[in-house]
């Protein structure tokens, strides 16, 4: 078996915003959807993240007292914390359909965020629809693509996994979890060297991302050694 080496240069900036912060999972609980930026939204999901309880309760208590859209939200974001995906992904879907939700871009998101909890609830089927839905509203969204990627990888439907992964690299929109997806699709696919190319594109922007690094080691039982080389702050003067 012949043997490509392929050498990932991973910068020291690189390094250190991977010490900073952690990749998100890939079902993590949604972000500030550019709801209006009230400080009763922000103070709601601040308690949330000191005090899970504390802070579901205030939210079900300004959902109940007329509470909108920024209301529902903030209550959705509780219930992933506490460990309920599947309410949650039906409130966000609730969400995008009221009128103060917002324009179609901000609907489409909060479809998105549905479909990541759709996949934390191992609902594939639900999953894909709501994706489905959102990129219906905005087709040429690039993030959007980024969450259909992973739902197309848990349903298995690889070469969707990379015409998805390549529009939103077409868009401008990249992480280091979709080009580790794409890789993981090219691998399956039997294109190694391709697949390759994705392990080196995840390192440079997360140098210790584990499923990249995992990949890495899937193909290096193909004869594709991909080194990687950490490139460490200039010392001279």
């Amino acid at each position: 078996m012949s043997t490509l080496s392929i050498l990932a240069a991973v910068t020291a900036a690189a390094q250190m915003a991977a010490s900073a912060q952690t990749e998100a999972p890939a079902a993590a609980a949604p972000q500030t959807v550019q709801f209006p930026e009230t400080s009763q939204y922000q103070e709601c999901v601040a308690l949330i993240r000191d005090d899970t309880d504390a802070g579901r309760l205030h939210a079900q208590q300004w959902v109940s007292t007329g509470g909108g859209a920024d209301a529902r939200h903030c209550l959705a974001v509780a219930d992933l914390e506490a460990g309920f995906p599947r309410l949650a992904a039906a409130r966000l879907e609730d969400i995008a359909e009221r009128k103060d939700a917002g324009d179609d871009l901000i609907r489409a998101r909060v479809l998105a965020q549905a479909a990541e909890a759709w996949l934390r609830a191992d609902e594939t089927s639900n999953a894909q629809r709501t994706i489905t839905e959102a990129l219906r509203l905005v087709p040429d969204s690039g993030e959007l693509q980024l969450t259909a990627a992973k739902v197309l990888a848990a349903l298995e439907q690889w070469q969707e996994v990379i015409k998805a992964v390549d529009a939103a690299e077409e868009a401008g929109i990249v992480s280091a979890g979709t080009f580790v997806l794409r890789g993981r699709g090219y691998y399956i696919l039997g294109n190694y060297e391709t697949a390759a190319q994705d392990v080196v594109n995840a390192l440079s922007i997360a140098p210790t991302n584990i499923d990249a690094l995992v990949l890495r080691g899937d193909l290096q039982q193909t004869g594709i050694v991909i080194d990687v080389f950490y490139d460490g702050p200039d010392k001279s003067d």
